[in-house]
């Protein structure tokens, strides 16, 4: 009976080769499934900042108009989020790690990682790009491959800074703290609202961010 050696050893000079062929998307939603806490994507981008050595860190949420009276978030669509943090740049081996981003951080005395954890950012985002010093990569889609494409970033935007930007794939609203001007407005528009409710309910929830918990999240521990 040949030995396991001898038939692979046959099997690479005799054989058919065939390359095994990975799902990203699929792996990733099976990945998202076990990520599937409240601001998992915050937690898993502090802690990929604080291995940077970042002492600045800032969450940035961009919203379209939601036809409400002039200054007002409550209840707008969530376009994109942007974490910064000053911490230091990508070097050639960050870039080369989160291109093959299951092989995380082997520095045991750093607490986040680009590995498996960095996947939960495509809860929100498509395509998300990475920005750090004069460069930034960008992922997209072949079918059901994920690609990169990394890029020097135009001289205008060189800075000593690390972002993270996703655009949201998904329609998410925006609930802001209620004011007492707000709820004045939710009790003279209610009539409307209750009309809208009917056919809200036939085409589904739509989910939130909700900025208070965002909040306390961002300050728990202070």
């Amino acid at each position: 009976m040949s030995s396991s050696n001898n038939l692979l050893s046959r099997a690479k000079l005799h054989g058919s080769e065939f390359v095994v062929k990975v799902n990203h998307r699929m792996l990733i939603e099976k990945i998202l499934a076990r990520y599937s806490s409240d601001f998992v994507v915050c937690r898993e981008l502090i802690q990929n900042a604080d291995d940077a050595k970042a002492t600045s860190f800032c969450f940035e949420l961009s919203c379209e108009s939601n036809g409400s009276r002039r200054g007002t978030l409550h209840n707008s669509i969530v376009t994109e989020i942007r974490a910064v943090n000053n911490g230091a740049i990508f070097s050639e081996t960050d870039w080369e790690r989160v291109a093959s981003i299951a092989e995380g951080n082997t520095n045991i005395e750093s607490v986040g990682q680009f590995g498996v954890g960095f996947f939960s950012v495509f809860s929100f985002s498509e395509e998300p790009i990475i920005k750090s010093g004069k460069q930034y990569m960008a992922f997209t889609w072949r079918n059901d491959s994920l690609t990169t494409y990394r890029c020097e970033l135009p001289s205008a935007e060189h800075s000593n800074l690390t972002s993270i930007n996703l655009k949201m794939r998904s329609k998410y609203v925006l609930n802001t703290e209620k004011t007492l001007t707000d709820r004045d407005n939710e009790l003279y528009s209610q009539s409307a609202t209750n009309e809208k409710k009917t056919s809200a309910t036939k085409i589904g929830a739509i989910p939130t961010i909700n900025l208070s918990q965002m909040k306390a999240y961002f300050t728990k521990g202070k």
